[in-house]
């Protein structure tokens, strides 16, 4: 029996801003039903990794498919009506 593709597939996921390299290379897979953290200390590159998933900043590089389809590079708008969303915190005291 072959497992199932992976419900979000990133493979060597890189952004940059000029020569300033934010995310480079970053690959991992999101099973159905699965949970999965990202980790790591400020300006790491998480956010703006779930920004280029989420379409809010487009990829230089890589890919980012979501039930089996290309994503990467899409609006935000777009990813958003294919089942990918984003929020922000909003801390409150």
């Amino acid at each position: 029996m072959r497992a199932a593709a992976p419900l979000l597939a990133v493979e060597g996921l890189t952004k940059r801003f000029g020569g300033f390299t934010a995310v480079d290379g970053v690959s991992f897979s999101v099973a159905q039903g699965e949970i999965l953290g990202l980790l790591g200390p400020n300006g790491s590159g998480k956010s703006t990794t779930f920004n280029c998933i989420a379409g809010m900043l487009r990829p230089t590089a890589g890919s980012v498919r979501f039930e089996g389809q290309e994503i990467g590079g899409l609006p935000a708008d777009e990813v958003c009506r294919r089942g990918i969303g984003r929020t922000f915190q909003i801390p409150r005291p």
